[in-house]
């Protein structure tokens, strides 16, 4: 709690990543023993398939997507509207997908692409529940398929034998690669004065691995498995493979104990609220099935958070003709 204004200071913009505040502790780390530069895995995982949603998703597209997408839009249409009214119910009971069926029914309904990226906090029927119904009619045209669909047609259309998973890499080296981690990790590691360097970035590895098929990146239930197999003499096995390990903070329960009661205080009592962009009655409901580990809403709710305390500082301070400095750093361990 007390650092969070550091951070929203640092990120300049709502990034909204809770991977930022450890980064930012490690990049001191590294600044206080002496260090001025390190090397970063940014891009690993994209490039070689590393993350498992991208194996979910695959899957999905596997197992029906791909023979879906191909029916007739009014066909799709209908199954659709014939799905959604028991797209939550079906949901429950989908141990993975419970947050993620509703909006794949919506998608194949309205005729959308599957995979619009591999972190998406607030899908389309999230928004439709969580916007207020003034700001939803100021943005009815407006969809975050709009934009992810601009590049999802241009790799059809200058590489039309693409398969699933090279759109997905593609899809995520334009947005979120560049558009958060690439950025995130520049301006923490930055507010301690700390370079970050990302090798897997070199474009002759990057243009390597894109044309790398498939069957080397995913293979035998094992992600990354070129890139790991490669490095078998040089890394110890039981590290290679042993199980993908996040970076990242148990926000879960953190907001269903020692920060639910700062969580709520500052998304009702900021001064958002009054440019009348949420539904707090929604955010209420979500913060109270949170803290009832119903459903867990962490990165919705620490989203809403960052935007909150990141208005409050950057935008209301501003306004309000307050001074803005630069947050106290606390340099103690």
């Amino acid at each position: 709690v007390d650092f969070l204004p550091d951070v929203i200071f640092h990120q300049d913009e709502p990034i909204a990543d809770p991977v930022c505040v450890p980064l930012y502790y490690v990049s001191k780390l590294a600044r206080d023993s002496g260090t001025t530069v390190v090397q970063v895995g940014e891009g690993s995982d994209e490039i070689f398939s590393g993350y498992s949603t991208y194996i979910d998703y695959l899957n999905i597209y596997e197992m029906g997507w791909r023979r879906l997408e191909q029916l007739p839009k009014l066909l799709r249409r209908g199954m659709g509207l014939m799905l959604s009214p028991f797209a939550s119910t079906i949901a429950s009971y989908l141990p993975r997908g419970q947050k993620l069926f509703p909006e794949l029914v919506r998608r194949l309904g309205a005729g959308e692409d599957l995979f619009w990226g591999s972190v998406i906090i607030h899908d389309e029927v999230t928004k439709n529940s969580l916007l207020s119904k003034s700001f939803r009619s100021r943005t009815r045209e407006l969809s975050s398929y709009t934009m992810a669909k601009s590049y999802l047609d241009t790799i059809a259309k200058e590489k039309p034998s693409s398969d699933f998973l090279e759109r997905m890499i593609y899809l995520e080296l334009k947005m979120r690669l560049s558009e958060l981690l690439l950025m995130r990790v520049d301006k923490i590691t930055m507010a301690t004065s700390v370079e970050a360097r990302v090798p897997f970035l070199d474009h002759k590895l990057v243009e390597f691995a894109m044309n790398i098929p498939r069957s080397l990146k995913y293979k035998n239930g094992q992600s990354k498995y070129i890139l790991k197999k490669a490095l078998e003499n040089l890394i110890p096995n039981n590290i290679i493979y042993r199980k993908k390990q996040g970076f990242g903070l148990p926000i879960k329960q953190w907001f269903i104990d020692r920060m639910s009661n700062f969580v709520e205080d500052s998304l009702f009592r900021s001064p958002l609220r009054k440019r009348n962009f949420f539904n707090y009655d929604h955010i209420r409901t979500m913060i109270g099935a949170h803290s009832t580990g119903r459903v867990d809403y962490s990165f919705n709710l620490w989203c809403l958070l960052n935007l909150s305390l990141w208005y409050e500082h950057w935008i209301e301070g501003r306004l309000a003709g307050l001074e803005t400095t630069t947050p106290h750093i606390k340099t103690e361990g």
